[in-house]
């Protein structure tokens, strides 16, 4: 390899002597000098024409050249740049432009679903949107006629709650009904039992005769009880006169026994009679508790009836409303097509309003709030799918599902479109490598690595790599190991850190930079 293969620059060099004859070198001084120019300034001349003379050398075009395509260079990255923004800005718009899409499409979704459940709502019903459409058209005419839908709403809810409430006091009466007849069968079951026990038929009034009767039995009873006391104190009285005199013991203890036994009849008698009237009594408090209930069932009974009577007015009622409504609704619809018998519900409701107004007829009580809101609440659920402004047709979401696909096939073109246009800018600019740090081995003739010992002790070198250019600084070994290599015949070999190219160094070379 010869010299001119490698360009090594002492770092640190000693005085050289400068190639220029000594006179055209004072000859710049003294014009320099003339000039009034600054040391520093004219290196700083000489370092920048030097370094552009390396660009000319490494590249192989003149500095014009260079400045051009590096002039072109930046004008295609400001272009692309400028592509770069203009692709994000119409991601960004796309991306809104989709997420505006989404939400509509939400709420699309959501309407739908709500549709669903009202036709789901309807079959369960055995309606279909047929009938949900007769009814919005019953309800629009009625509404051009003048007519307050909440107020017919409320109506048509009144007579339905009032027929479920209806149904429910019949059941109630029906309850009482046999509640009353059990009530009946013990009544009967009790009186055949006093019967039986008593030797007593009949109803109420005939117990309450055997009562008396019984009482009047007590009242004789008592009677004799109290003669028999008056015989005993006769007898007392007549004992003691005996007692005063002689009398014979055996006709007194006959008159004692006798006593005795009658006393005991009557106790007997007493007690039976004691015994009986306890179970009268008894019969009269249970007759009496029977009564009493037999009372409180009657007047349910008849406050039931009452409430099915007031009811079945309000019923009456909201059907001669209903009826003048359809005749109202008719005359303004078919006015032709209206009878005789048509007018007349219309006939009655504007009487029964007449005579109410007047006060021959008692003012009807609205009926309660929360039946009407709650048939309110019903019908609005039922038709608010079908009224509401926002509701997108089958033919808008087709249309914007197709567009939906359409922006998301360009969306995926523009990416694949911006991401050539990062590779292309990644490819025209100029990437700095990190260098490695440059090595310089030693070998012996064959091709054995031996150890520099004084490596990077030596004089500092800038070495130019013949392959890419690039110049590094580097420490060889001191001047006496240089010569026990070269006289061994051992070769040096630099290690590029930018390209990682190997090449050999010359030691003679070397010798001669140190020697000059």
């Amino acid at each position: 390899m010869s010299d001119e293969d490698f360009e090594i620059t002492v770092v640190e060099s000693p005085k050289i002597e400068p190639d220029l004859p000594r006179e055209k070198l004072l000859s710049l001084v003294k014009l320099l000098e003339d000039l009034g120019w600054e040391k520093s300034r004219f290196k700083r001349y000489v370092s920048t024409a030097l370094r552009l003379r390396n660009l000319e050398k490494r590249y192989g075009k003149t500095y014009i050249s260079l400045v051009k395509s590096y002039e072109k260079l930046s004008s295609e990255e400001v272009k692309l740049r400028y592509a770069i923004d203009q692709l994000l800005e119409k991601r960004r718009r796309v991306e809104e432009d989709l997420k505006l899409y989404l939400e509509q499409r939400k709420l699309t979704l959501e309407l739908i679903q709500r549709l669903e459940k009202l036709i789901v709502a309807l079959r369960e019903r055995g309606l279909d949107l047929e009938d949900l459409e007769k009814a919005l058209n019953v309800l629009e005419s009625m509404k051009g006629a003048g007519y307050d839908l909440n107020e017919l709403l409320g109506k048509l809810g009144r007579l339905k709650s009032l027929e479920g409430s209806i149904k429910e006091l019949e059941e109630r009466l029906r309850i009482k009904a046999e509640e009353l007849e059990r009530l009946e069968d013990e009544k009967r079951k009790l009186l055949k039992e006093i019967g039986e026990a008593h030797g007593i038929y009949g109803d109420l009034e005939d117990l309450r005769r055997s009562k008396e009767r019984a009482g009047r039995e007590v009242e004789e009873v008592e009677k004799k009880l109290e003669e028999s006391r008056l015989r005993l104190e006769k007898v007392r009285a007549e004992l003691e006169e005996l007692l005063g005199r002689r009398v014979e013991i055996s006709q007194l203890k006959e008159e004692v026994e006798s006593l005795r036994r009658e006393l005991e009849e009557l106790r007997s008698e007493r007690d039976r009679v004691a015994a009986e009237l306890s179970e009268l009594l008894n019969a009269r408090n249970e007759i009496e508790d029977i009564r009493r209930r037999f009372g409180e069932y009657r007047e349910k009974l008849s406050e039931i009836e009452r409430e099915i009577a007031n009811r079945q007015s309000y019923l009456e009622i909201l059907e001669g409303e209903i009826a003048a409504a359809y005749a109202i609704l008719k005359i303004f619809t078919d006015p032709q097509g209206v009878e005789a018998e048509d007018l007349e519900p219309l006939v009655e409701h504007l009487q029964r309003i007449l005579k109410s107004k007047r006060g021959e007829l008692p003012a009807l009580k609205p009926l309660e709030p929360h039946l009407l809101n709650r048939v309110r609440d019903s019908l609005v659920s039922l038709i608010a799918p079908y009224v509401k402004s926002e509701f997108v047709p089958r033919k808008v979401f087709e249309k914007l599902e197709k567009e939906l696909r359409k922006l998301n096939e360009r969306r995926q073109a523009l990416e694949e479109e911006l991401a050539s246009l990062k590779k292309l800018l990644e490819s025209k600019r100029v990437e700095e490598i990190k260098p490695s740090e440059p090595k310089l081995e030693a070998f012996t003739p064959e091709g054995k690595p031996v150890e520099l010992k004084t490596l990077g002790r030596g004089r500092r070198f800038r070495i130019v790599c013949p392959a890419c250019g690039s110049s590094a600084i580097i420490g060889i070994p001191i001047k006496e190991e240089l010569e026990e290599l070269s006289a061994k015949n051992y070769t040096l070999k630099f290690t590029c850190g930018n390209c990682g190219r190997s090449f050999d160094l010359p030691i003679d070379v070397l010798l001669k930079k140190l020697e000059a």
